[in-house]
């Protein structure tokens, strides 16, 4: 009984070491700190929490550019129907192996009350480098509340339990989101592997909001398992917002001297 627990708890550490956020992370999610599971958001929901799109109503086209070779692009439709839809597809480059990550997704979002809102997003993963390749298929599924002021969400990864060959665990994320006068706001999130108990990563955001037409960001995430594969960091960002078209910066700082700096480019269009 006691080697079984050991060897549990063994495990349960290497799997501490996978990286956070195994999905593509989006660009406003970086640079805040992967802190907006419970922030209402647009496209980039696809990605991080599928349910955060269902209180808007729009019809958005977006672009992210991932220096040096890493890219997504997703559209959004919330307006036509009570019953949002989103697809997105990423290409992301493993500095590792040298390969590429591919990625598309289908979310399903809708509000069940005034306040309540819940989604489904569906997801293929395929990956190939020189030595070999994989392929996975899991849901994720996400919940918020909208309180106004004050938002909170939840989201459970890769809902029929994932792969841990392509290094996709089932994982649950906590967050909240509080605004003061609708330029401030403060996010705070948590990251969790399925059956452990302490998340491993937490982030913590900010975000100004100017009425002439920009924000800033920023936000520190830190591993609680100390992990060299996915160091604690610093982001900063920036927008320039307009009704029709918007443009977006993201810059990661990790703490450690590896891996370098990560730069992010974006450009969102409304209809």
């Amino acid at each position: 009984m006691r080697s079984k627990t050991v060897i549990a708890f063994i495990l349960l550490q290497i799997a501490s070491f996978a990286h956070a956020f195994s999905d593509f992370v989006p660009l406003r999610e970086r640079a805040q700190a992967h802190s907006l599971t419970g922030a209402i958001q647009s496209n980039e929901s696809i990605f991080s929490n599928p349910a955060a799109s269902a209180f808007n109503q729009e019809y958005t086209l977006e672009g992210t550019f991932a220096f040096p070779r890493s890219f997504s692009a997703s559209v959004l439709d919330t307006r036509t129907s009570q019953v949002g839809g989103g697809l997105a597809y990423f290409k992301e480059q493993d500095s590792e192996s040298e390969g590429y990550r591919h990625g598309v997704r289908v979310s399903l979002s809708s509000r069940v009350s005034e306040t309540v809102a819940v989604a489904v997003a569906g997801k293929a993963i395929w990956s190939k480098n020189q030595m070999e390749s994989s392929n996975f298929k899991d849901l994720d599924a996400g919940l918020i509340w909208n309180a106004g002021f004050a938002t909170a969400g939840f989201v459970l990864r890769n809902f029929s339990g994932g792969d841990k060959q392509a290094e996709q665990e089932r994982e649950m994320s906590l967050g909240g989101r509080i605004g003061y006068s609708q330029t401030m706001y403060l996010s705070a999130a948590a990251h969790s592997k399925w059956g452990q108990f302490a998340p491993y990563e937490y982030g913590v955001g900010v975000e100004y909001v100017s009425p002439w037409y920009f924000s800033l960001m920023g936000g520190y995430r830190f591993q609680t398992d100390n992990s060299s594969l996915e160091p604690s960091c610093w982001s900063l960002g920036v927008s320039f917002l307009s009704p029709k078209l918007s443009l977006h910066y993201a810059l990661e700082l990790p703490e450690s001297l590896e891996p370098d700096s990560s730069h992010l480019l974006g450009l969102s269009m409304a209809f």
